[in-house]
Formats: C-alpha cells, structure tokens, sequence
C-alpha cells in the first residue's frame, strides 16, 4: 500500500517534470539561463505541498479474501511456533526463578547455621579466656599465700586436710 503511494507520487512528480520540460523546451533558449531552468524544474517538479509524515508503518490487517491462502497458513503456523516456544521459555523461567530461590533459601539456612556457629564458638572461646585468667588469679593468690606461709605468717597457711 505504501509502495503505491510513493510509486503514484514518483509518477506525478515525474509528469510534471516532463511537462515543464517540454515547456521549456518551447521557449527560447536566450530567456532562461541552465541553472534557472533547474530551479524552475525542481520548483515544478516538487509537490508545494508538505509530504505527509511516516511516524513509522502501521500495521493494518488485509482482509482474509485479499490475502494468499498459503501465506497465511505459514503465517498462522509461525505464529504458533513462536508462541510454543514463547511458553516452553516463559515455563523454562519459572523453573528457573524457583529452583534459584530453594537454593537461595538453602544458602540462607546455611549462612544462618554458620552465623550461630560462629557465635557459639566465640562464647566458649571467652568463657575459657575467663576461666583461664581466674584460673590464674586462683594460682598467683595460692602462690601468694605458700611464699608468706614459708616467710612465717601462719595466717595465710592452708588448714591441714585429714
């Protein structure tokens, strides 16, 4: 449809070319100097008015009547196979998105179990650092006390065990 429009207007554009050709060619040479002639052919020759605006091809459906029988069974049958293959993709990405967010939670579960590992290893590691620094707190204190037993005060002796 638009291939007509533009050879019709080709056409027409043509036709005048040619009127204002011959027109020229009628009057004497001496009158009109090679560029005028130009300028007037191409002033002619072109349309005065402004060449509607192609914002793009627009899509209109022929009727079934006007269109080849076999065309639009290939038509049809393309049609089919790039929606067949439109849902197995759209399927394909479902699948895809949840077997993504099982492993994501497995992920999570196992960063969670890690964080609480860690956690708890920490805790014992400063429960031992505390047991080990009263441990040696007890230690200097009885060494404390042995040295001033053997110094002679009798007050930081050891009751006897028996």
């Amino acid at each position: 449809m638009i291939r007509t429009r533009t050879l019709s207007a080709c056409a027409v554009a043509l036709t005048f070319a040619l009127a204002a050709g011959a027109a020229e060619a009628q009057k004497p040479p001496a009158q009109t100097r090679p560029s005028d002639q130009a300028d007037q052919l191409l002033s002619q020759a072109v349309p005065t008015t402004p060449a509607p605006v192609n914002d793009g091809e627009a899509y209109r459906r022929a009727d079934d009547a006007d269109q080849d029988p076999v065309e639009l069974r290939t038509t049809q049958a393309l049609n089919d196979e790039i929606a067949s293959r439109n849902q197995l993709a759209e399927n394909q990405e479902r699948a895809d998105q949840a077997a993504f967010e099982a492993e994501r939670a497995k992920h999570e579960e196992a960063v969670t179990a890690a964080t609480r590992a860690r956690l708890a290893y920490e805790e014992d590691v400063r429960r031992s650092e505390a047991a080990q620094r009263q441990w040696e707190a007890d230690r200097a204190r009885w060494e404390a006390d042995v040295r001033a037993c053997q110094a002679g005060d009798r007050s930081r002796c050891a009751p006897p065990r028996y």
